[in-house]
């Protein structure tokens, strides 16, 4: 949600002053003190015009790149509006139009602004709509919606008395004199109890929340396992987005079912090996067979972890990291063809390297990806794993 304040004006340049009432159009040359102000200024001029804008594009400054800062970033690392030396802006029922139920209209109304010289400065815009505009219905807006600080407090205090939302949201109803004067709705108060909650959690780390919700689980269940790996000094490194390593296998039915995940902080051969450890530890035996992706990390760990266990490399994820090796290639959809008829069409070993071999003299791929594959083609080819 972007946070507005109908009552503080943005400041902009060249004498412009914005009406409480009639919001001043954006236009080139119009000059703002930051990128911060320029994006308020647009989306308080959306909010009062009845639509809503979203950043299409930008372009986060040097200084900022420099200390790694992304669009993907985390925390201190995470982009923020005063952190762009350009920004594209528009209007939420822009771009193609993708199906016959979408919102999408397909026009192209935008705002584009550049830093120049100290100043954010809009460079083009295009404001012509080709939807209805609907003011009365800003406030309930997903980019505008909000909940005031004394409305949040009572809502965490009903929560902690375990009043429903349900209850809690026609209470607010009812003093705020009803639908027309909400700026929020239930989904809203959901989302953030939800939040609250999660930051209550983990406001001892989350180490401590994952070992408290992992002794949970164990009173509830006894056949329930976990186990924990921390570094040399005691604690578990500071990371996110860590790969979650799910042990996935068919019961008698045929159907898939979960038996294990692990988050790895590191994915290198000793964590891989600590995870198959515990993993063997848990179920008390080792498995029939793995199939696995193309990993040498992991095939290193289950050859000392399993070493008498059968390994297989899973057939589509090879064909993933034939395109994704091979994508860029001006031949790739001639090999491609080639590599699907040798892997599903030949299943006589001896077929299926006659035809491989084809492909790679035939595009000179005797190398890299191409070759690998073919060593280790017991592994994961058809051809030598029927039955």
């Amino acid at each position: 949600m972007v946070s507005i304040d109908l009552n503080v004006e943005p400041v902009v340049g060249e004498g412009t002053i914005v009406n409480s009432t009639t919001p001043t159009i954006p236009c080139p040359g119009m000059c703002f003190e930051s990128d911060f102000e320029f994006s308020e200024f647009c989306h308080c001029y959306a909010y009062k015009t009845g639509f809503e804008m979203y950043v299409i594009a930008n372009i986060i400054k040097k200084e900022y790149k420099d200390k790694g800062v992304s669009k993907i970033g985390i925390r201190d690392l995470e982009a923020k509006s005063h952190m762009m030396e350009m920004i594209r802006l528009k209007c939420k029922k822009g771009g193609l139009k993708s199906s016959v139920g979408s919102n999408v209209t397909g026009f192209k109304v935008f705002v584009y602004g550049k830093e120049k010289n100290g100043e954010f400065v809009v460079i083009s815009c295009d404001l012509v709509h080709n939807h209805p505009l609907n003011p009365e219905s800003s406030r309930m807006m997903v980019n505008y919606r909000s909940i005031d600080s004394a409305t949040f407090d009572r809502v965490m205090i009903n929560d902690s008395a375990s009043v429903s939302v349900s209850r809690t949201f026609g209470t607010q109803l009812i003093e705020k004199g009803g639908f027309d004067n909400m700026t929020f709705n239930k989904k809203d108060l959901r989302n953030a109890i939800a939040v609250e909650r999660r930051k209550t959690m983990f406001e001892k780390g989350d180490t401590v929340a994952l070992e408290e919700y992992f002794k949970a689980q164990r009173d509830l269940n006894a056949d329930f396992y976990s186990s924990i790996q921390r570094d040399e000094e005691g604690y578990l490194r500071f990371l996110y987005r860590m790969p979650f390593a799910p042990f996935v296998g068919v019961n008698h039915h045929g159907r898939s079912i979960v038996f294990a995940g692990a988050l790895i902080s590191h994915e290198d051969t000793p964590s891989f090996v600590w995870v198959f450890e515990k993993w063997l530890k848990c179920m008390g035996k080792p498995p029939m067979g793995i199939i696995t992706d193309q990993d040498k990390a992991i095939g290193r760990a289950i050859s000392i972890v399993f070493p008498r266990v059968p390994h297989r490399l899973c057939l589509w994820h090879m064909l993933q990291n034939a395109s994704r090796n091979l994508g860029k290639l001006d031949e790739w959809k001639s090999i491609d063809t080639l590599i699907r008829t040798a892997v599903h069409d030949m299943l006589d070993p001896e077929e299926f390297d006659e035809a491989w071999c084809l492909v790679m003299d035939k595009y000179n791929q005797r190398k890299g990806w191409m070759l690998d594959a073919f060593e280790k083609r017991r592994q994961w080819a058809p051809a030598y794993n029927r039955g």
